[in-house]
């Protein structure tokens, strides 16, 4: 599987829909313009910051979200990742930790260059537990 994560910082730290829907098309992430509207309306998103610009966070949050909605529905998504979305897109905490696991499991064969494993995991043990409450 291709890593839609690997060069993301080589791209324009503010991007516009039009520019993200590139990035998505080049990636091939299954996101579109109105999924994103979407995404921001119902608040599994943060707006663009200064209504316009979609930021790295942002990006990594929409390759999330891509990733997680092949096991779960949008409403499980949002319930899980709200305690680590802020008004940039993921929390630096998660952001971070996305991004050091994408350098340490770039350099694992067994699993190959996927930097959602750990954060996917992480959401699936969170719906988990709320399930059980």
């Amino acid at each position: 599987m291709m890593n839609p994560l690997a060069d993301i910082r080589q791209y324009a730290p503010r991007m516009t829909i039009s520019q993200v829907m590139k990035f998505c098309e080049k990636k091939s992430i299954g996101i579109t313009r109105a999924m994103i509207q979407n995404y921001v309306r119902i608040g599994l998103m943060p707006p663009p910051a200064d209504k316009r610009f979609y930021t790295h966070k942002h990006l990594t949050l929409m390759v999330l979200i891509d990733r997680l909605k092949t096991v779960f529905e949008i409403p499980e998504i949002k319930k899980a990742l709200a305690p680590f979305v802020d008004e940039d897109g993921l929390s630096p905490e998660i952001y971070e930790k996305i991004w050091h696991e994408a350098e340490v499991f770039a350099h694992s064969a067994e699993i190959g260059s996927n930097p959602l494993v750990a954060m996917t995991g992480l959401a699936a043990m969170k719906l988990s537990v709320q399930s059980q409450l």
